[in-house]
């Protein structure tokens, strides 16, 4: 038994872990999220330095692509943290019965 799980296979997870990698998921996706708007940013003051022609728009379609990927990313472990909250506040309610 590794102390996360009985020999049943329950797992045993204590609140306070969870907030914890709730708090850290949130920030992961915040930083994630500042980082990549600065660098998405960067390339649309870039895109302003192309003529019009195929390089800006192969450039403006992949710079859309990635803001969407980064939207998704942070949206994904956004929704992580509060899964992680959300498992915390059922195991007190759990432990209160």
């Amino acid at each position: 038994m590794d102390g996360r799980s009985d020999s049943g296979g329950v797992i045993r997870v204590r609140p306070e872990e969870l907030h914890h990698s709730a708090a850290m998921l949130h920030e992961i996706a915040q930083d994630l999220k500042t980082a990549h708007g600065q660098a998405h940013g960067q390339l649309t003051d870039l895109l302003s330095e192309f003529g019009e022609g195929p390089a800006r728009s192969m450039l403006a379609e992949h710079l859309s692509t990635w803001e969407e990927e980064t939207r998704s990313h942070h949206e994904h472990l956004t929704g992580q943290a509060e899964f992680h909250t959300t498992m915390a506040h059922k195991f007190v309610e759990i432990d209160k019965l």
